[in-house]
C-alpha cells in the first residue's frame, strides 16, 4: 500500500514538473488538451492550426486568423500561389512543425517561425521550406492577429530614397 501511494505521489510530482516546463517553454513541448505556455504557446498552436488549415484546404478557416476586417479581404489561395509558386491544388501539405516563436519586448509583435513540407504534385517534386508567420496586436490585452498579406506584398518603391 505504501509502494503505491509513493507511486501516486511522484507520477503526480513527475506531470507537475512536466506542464510547468512546457508552461515555461513557452508550449513548446507536447500537452495534449492542456493550453499551457501563455502567448507563446497560443502563437505556436494557432500556427500548427493555420498549416492544419492550408493542409485541407479550409482558407476560409485559414483567412480567419487575420484581423477582423481584412479576412473577407484575405486571397489564401493567392498566398499559398506565391510562397508556394504553384496552384493550391496542386499543392500537397505533407509535414509543418514550429521551429522558434518570438515576441518582441514591447508584447505587440511576434513571429513564428515554421518548417513545411510539402509535394508539388505537378512534377512531383518534395520542397523543405522555412516560413515566418507575423503576428501583431494594438495592446497587451487585445488578440493577436496574423498578417500573413503584408508579409507577401508587393513592394512599392519610394522615389525619394535611393536604392
Amino acid at each position: 500500500m505504501k509502494a503505491v501511494l509513493w507511486l501516486v505521489v511522484l507520477l503526480l510530482l513527475g506531470g507537475s514538473i512536466y506542464v510547468a516546463v512546457a508552461h515555461f517553454s513557452g508550449g513548446a513541448f507536447p500537452t495534449p488538451g492542456l493550453a499551457v505556455g501563455g502567448d507563446l504557446g497560443w502563437l505556436r498552436r494557432t500556427s500548427l492550426a493555420f498549416w492544419e488549415d492550408i493542409q485541407f484546404k479550409d482558407f476560409n478557416k485559414a483567412a480567419t486568423y487575420h484581423s477582423p476586417e481584412k479576412q473577407s479581404e484575405v486571397d489564401i489561395p493567392f498566398l499559398l500561389q506565391r510562397l508556394f509558386g504553384v496552384r493550391p491544388e496542386q499543392l500537397e501539405i505533407m509535414e509543418y512543425e514550429i521551429v522558434l516563436a518570438d515576441i518582441d519586448s514591447t508584447g505587440l509583435r511576434a513571429r513564428v517561425k515554421t518548417r513545411v513540407k510539402a509535394k508539388l504534385l505537378v512534377d512531383g517534386r518534395v520542397d523543405d521550406t522555412e516560413f515566418m508567420l507575423f503576428f501583431h496586436r494594438s495592446s497587451v490585452a487585445d488578440p493577436w492577429y496574423m498578417v500573413l498579406e503584408d508579409s507577401l506584398r508587393t513592394l512599392d518603391v519610394e522615389k525619394e530614397k535611393k536604392h
